[in-house]
């Protein structure tokens, strides 16, 4: 469709749509990966300093020690707890996100369709035009040939 008509409005409307959907589920998926990484780090980090208490035990440790160690494993569970919290909010959001940029797209994709079907249309209707100016211009040949049944 060469002319701005409201359905060509409406695409454009809907691409923009569209594009800034794909672009928040792009932002949504790096939270989600973020958010996974730092809980793995967590988790990771929270393995390795058991490990170090562990180590301190059987070589003995004092209470006062011990009490530390266990107050900031705490922290850590507390720490992967929220992490854990975050992931799931994280996915949730990338979930909704993925889906809004789907239905942005079957819209868009439904005003694409529609755009076809009037530009179908539109040459379906211009070739009928043509045909009956050809038919036309014809058949004024046609009768401008055609030996004349008046003598003058």
């Amino acid at each position: 469709m060469a002319k701005t008509s409201p359905l060509t409005t409406l695409v454009d409307l809907a691409q923009n749509d569209t594009d800034a959907a794909a672009r928040e589920l792009g932002r949504l998926q790096g939270l989600r990966t973020q958010a996974e990484q730092q809980l793995k780090a967590l988790t990771q980090y929270r393995e390795e300093y058991r490990g170090r208490m562990q180590t301190m035990m059987q070589t003995g440790m004092q209470s006062a020690r011990w009490h530390d160690f266990s107050q900031f494993l705490d922290s850590l569970d507390a720490a992967i707890r929220h992490q854990t919290d975050a992931l799931a909010k994280a996915e949730s959001q990338l979930l909704a996100g993925r889906a809004n940029w789907q239905k942005q797209k079957r819209r868009l994709n439904s005003f694409d369709t529609l755009v076809a079907r009037a530009e179908a249309r539109e040459q379906v209707i211009t070739a009928r035009r043509e045909q009956r100016a050809n038919d036309e211009y014809a058949a004024r040949l046609a009768r401008q040939h055609a030996p004349s049944g008046h003598n003058h």
